[in-house]
This record gives C-alpha cells, structure tokens and sequence, in this order.
C-alpha cells in the first residue's frame, strides 16, 4: 500500500490540545485503491471523523475499534460498520484512510474536512 501525496491539506491545531482540524482537497488525478492518505496531526488520536463533504460520507472511528475500520454514514442517513471496505488508522501521531472507492471517504476531485481527538 503508498501513501497518495497529490492532494492539498490545511492542518490546524485547536484549543485545547490533542485536537487538530483539517481541509482536504484531491486533485482531478486518479485515486487508487490501495493507496491511502496519512494526516500528522501531531498526536495519537482517539477519535477521528472524516467526512466527503462534496459526497456527504462521514466515517468514524473511536480508539478500541481495529485498524483500518470505521463507522461509516452515507447521506441518506444509513450507518454501516466498514470491517472489509477499509477505513481508518491510528497511529503514534497521525492517522490514514484507505482510498477504498466502496468505502467512499477519499475520491477524486473531492473536499475532505476532518476532526482529530487526542
């Protein structure tokens, strides 16, 4: 799996600490599969909330849950757990989502907004 480099983020902390805010946005390039997009946020994470903003997907995932797994809300309202279709993971001070286009958090052409808790 590579990590895909071609998108344009703005990371921000917030106040207090142990919570950062971010705006993605992915070029017209093709985004593949397998590749995922990692964001330093500067900490381990114990929740995350990633949402395509353009597509309304939000997918979640809270500590305890396994790697590469999340929560995922479609803009109908449905909620479905992602354990085969990839999703979210954490590590010491970052987190990556899977590019999986079932899963539907990372596309091309796409704003991105996420939500990171220490």
């Amino acid at each position: 799996m590579a990590e895909n480099i071609v998108y344009t983020a703005s990371i921000t902390s917030a106040t207090p600490p142990n919570q950062s805010v971010g705006n993605v946005v992915y070029d017209a390039t093709t985004i593949v599969a397998a590749d995922s997009s990692t964001f330093d946020v500067g900490f381990k994470p114990r929740y995350v909330k990633l949402e395509n903003v353009t597509d309304r997907v939000s997918i979640e995932w809270y500590e305890g849950m396994a790697a590469n797994t999340c929560i995922k809300t479609v803009a109908a309202g449905t909620r479905t757990l992602e354990t085969t279709n990839g999703g979210i993971t954490v590590g010491e001070r970052d987190f990556s989502v899977l590019q999986n286009a079932t899963l539907g958090a990372v596309k091309a052409s796409k704003v991105v907004a996420f939500l990171a808790i220490g």
